[in-house]
Order: structure tokens, then C-alpha cells, then sequence
């Protein structure tokens, strides 16, 4: 049975063995309950080493958590098989990372394909939706670009169509705007916050205090632990 989050973070716990015979521990998130609901948008702030894109990771099934639970849409993805895991990530999760994290082969048009192909998605449904989503990045005329002949923008722009391929209901972003200039990272911002109006759930990683402003509530993690939840 489902409540009104669409993930939510039971007790959970995250520890990483590091070292000579992984002796070394290193604590990255402590005992974290949270909750999303559908719809919002949510900054997490904090330190770099404080645990926030271990925080997105473990809610994109990119990861398990040591201890506790971690909930999808009410079913408890903690335990599940990699294969399934997998499923989650592709079809209900969209990512964008700082580094943009692009297929260097594929052209813009390529690389939003590239989801859809895994998804099963066919060849005339593919194009039509990745040329759809780069129309609204406003990437049109770039969609037979290589991710080397576009500007940092450009590549992000192509990364969040790309995040969205598969009409994803949760979206998670690390640092999006990181790489990138005020005004390019503006743009981007809009992009997340149109995305979030049309109804996706949007989770954005960041230190970027324009992130935060329109975010609908800000989490701010150290050493592992939530210290601060504000609505905005």
C-alpha cells in the first residue's frame, strides 16, 4: 500500500569500507528518515563530504543502503534483485549529473534516444519523443551534434531531455548547475522547474543558493545527518 510519498527513507544508514582489507569506515549517511512527497521539488544542501549524493543515489536505486529501508512508490527497494533495480532506474527515474555524463559516440539526438532503446521503446516512438524533448530545450538545430561540438549548456540541456526520455516520476539531479555560468544555469534551473510544474518530482543535490530559492523545501545535511528541513 502507498502513501503520498514517492520515496521515503526509513532509518537508513550508509557505510563504506575503505582502505587496506576494507578496515577503514566511513560513515557517509546516519540513521536518515525522509520522506518526498509527489510533486515537490526539494533542494538538498551541505558540505561536500556531508552525504547528500550518497542521499540521491540510494533514492535513484543506484545503491542499498547498510541499514534500514528505502521506499519506492510504498514497495520496499532495499532488497531487491539488480535486474529490478535496474527496471526502477530506467523507467520511473530520470538523472542529471554535474559532469553531464553524455555517450561521446552518440549525437544530442543519439543520447535522448538512448533510454528509450533500453525501455524498449520503438524506433518511430524513439525519435519522435527525443525530437520532442529537445525542442523543448530549445536544442533543435543541435540534435546531430556530438556532445564535443556543444557548450556546457548545451550538454546539459541534452542530459535533463535525455533524464526525461522515459516519462520518468522522479527526477534527481547532482549539482546540475555546478559546471556552468549564472545565466546558463538559469536556464537549467527553469528547465527542472517546468519539469516539476508538468508533474514530475524533482530532488536537486546543490550549493547553489538560486537552486534552493525555488525549490519548494531545502534539506540541509552534515556529517551524515539531517539537520535542517525547511519549507521554502
Amino acid at each position: 500500500m502507498t502513501d503520498d510519498h514517492i520515496v521515503k527513507l526509513e532509518a537508513v544508514w550508509k557505510v563504506y569500507r575503505m582502505g587496506r582489507r576494507r578496515r577503514i569506515e566511513v560513515e557517509a549517511l546516519r540513521g536518515v528518515d525522509l520522506g518526498v512527497a509527489r510533486g515537490e521539488f526539494l533542494a538538498v544542501t551541505g558540505p561536500s563530504g556531508s552525504g547528500k549524493s550518497t542521499l540521491l543515489h540510494l533514492m535513484g536505486c543506484l545503491d542499498r543502503p547498510t541499514k534500514g529501508r528505502v521506499l519506492f512508490e510504498g514497495e520496499d527497494v532495499s532488497a531487491l534483485r539488480a535486474t529490478a533495480l535496474a527496471r526502477i532506474r530506467n523507467r520511473r527515474v530520470g538523472f542529471v549529473f554535474q559532469s553531464f555524463n553524455l555517450s561521446p559516440t552518440l549525437s544530442a539526438l543519439g543520447n535522448v534516444e538512448l533510454p528509450m532503446i533500453f525501455a524498449g521503446v520503438p524506433r518511430r516512438e524513439r525519435l519522435r519523443r527525443a525530437r520532442e524533448l529537445l525542442a523543448r530545450v530549445g536544442l533543435t538545430e543541435r540534435e546531430r551534434h556530438l556532445p564535443a561540438e556543444l557548450s556546457g549548456g548545451e550538454q546539459q540541456r541534452v542530459a535533463i531531455a535525455r533524464a526525461l526520455a522515459n516519462s520518468p516520476d522522479l527526477l534527481l539531479a547532482d549539482e546540475p548547475t555546478g559546471n556552468l555560468d549564472s545565466e546558463t544555469g538559469r536556464g537549467v534551473l527553469s528547465l527542472l522547474s517546468g519539469s516539476n510544474a508538468d508533474g514530475v518530482t524533482v530532488v536537486v543535490v546543490t550549493h547553489d543558493p538560486e537552486v534552493a530559492g525555488i525549490a519548494h523545501r531545502v534539506l540541509r545535511i552534515r556529517d551524515g545527518r539531517i539537520v535542517e528541513d525547511t519549507d521554502a
